[in-house]
């Protein structure tokens, strides 16, 4: 599979500051920009630095609605208003790459999926993206990871 390049490696644990929430599907793409700010916002006021690239974590599989957390990578644990700080314990997982516009990421999970379940891999409740590439760089271009923490 050369598009995506699935393969299981090693996360190192994290810490997260992020929003979660319940949205329809139609609206996902609107949430994200002023949930990024009001992320960023909150977390450099409570003097945590952003690290990394920002995430979405998604809960359950996504139907007509999309249970989401979207934020940052923080330097430490703080008390962030507004927010969810989690301590990420990091484990093995399923990595992936898409390459390319975010709304061309459905064929990438088209093209993982049968490769999870051809390897049978026990995941856990949610995956994350990464958006490993700025929002305003060529769309063509743009790099997420897509993320699956083994069970």
């Amino acid at each position: 599979m050369p598009g995506t390049d699935p393969h299981i490696e090693t996360l190192e644990p994290w810490v997260s500051v992020g929003v979660r929430n319940t949205v329809p599907m139609a609206e996902l793409s609107s949430v994200f920009g002023p949930t990024y700010e009001k992320v960023a916002a909150a977390a450099g006021e409570a003097g945590a630095q952003l690290v990394g690239p920002a995430y979405a974590e998604y809960f359950g599989m996504p139907t007509d609605t999309v249970d989401v957390e979207i934020g940052f990578g923080v330097d430490r644990v703080a008390d962030v208003p507004g927010c969810t700080v989690t301590e990420r314990p990091g484990g093995r997982a399923v990595v992936a790459t898409h390459v390319g516009p975010y709304d061309k990421l459905e064929e990438s999970y088209a093209e993982l999926m049968p490769w999870l379940e051809m390897e049978r891999v026990e995941l856990t409740e949610s995956m994350f993206e990464f958006y490993d590439s700025e929002p305003d760089e060529d769309p063509a271009t743009t790099v997420t990871r897509l993320v699956f923490p083994l069970a």
